[in-house]
């Protein structure tokens, strides 16, 4: 299992404008949406917020992972948005958030969809991989720092 069989380049999103956590997010989503990978987009999105009250998915150095299990995906999907100026996500060392990768799961793939979220968590925490993904200038950078990360 490699994030990269679930992070197309196409829901790469470098350079958005949000002011706050929940725009961030929708907005995430508003431009996942037009690659046609949500079947409901304002449905994945309350499930995203949903899951969003129960606790905070910052998790920590600038980098957030908010994630739901829906009835919105066919497949696990990642889409990662980088945001231009960083949003408060309650996370519990208090830095604004840029890295927002935002995962979304059938009801049933439950744990691959936690393989995911520890994969993704353990190459996020690698200061020089969050430095590297902060400048990279395409979608493809992007792959391929994440899949290096993963050799």
């Amino acid at each position: 299992m490699r994030i990269s069989d679930y992070l197309r380049d196409s829901l790469i999103f470098l350079d958005v404008e949000a002011d706050s956590k929940d725009a961030a997010i929708a907005k995430t989503i508003e431009l996942m949406s037009q690659s046609n990978v949500i079947l409901d987009a304002g449905k994945f999105l309350q499930d995203v917020l949903e899951r969003e009250k129960l606790g905070s998915t910052g998790i920590g150095k600038g980098v957030a992972l908010p994630h739901a299990r829906t009835a919105q995906v066919k497949q696990i999907i990642v889409a990662m948005t980088r945001l231009t100026k960083g949003v408060d996500f309650g996370s519990e060392d208090n830095e604004p958030v840029r890295l927002i990768f935002l995962i979304g799961t059938p009801l049933k793939a439950v744990g691959e969809y936690l393989k995911v979220l520890a994969k993704l968590s353990k190459i996020l925490r690698q200061d020089k991989i969050r430095k590297k993904l902060l400048k990279a200038e395409s979608a493809v950078e992007v792959r391929k720092i994440l899949e290096d990360a993963e050799e």
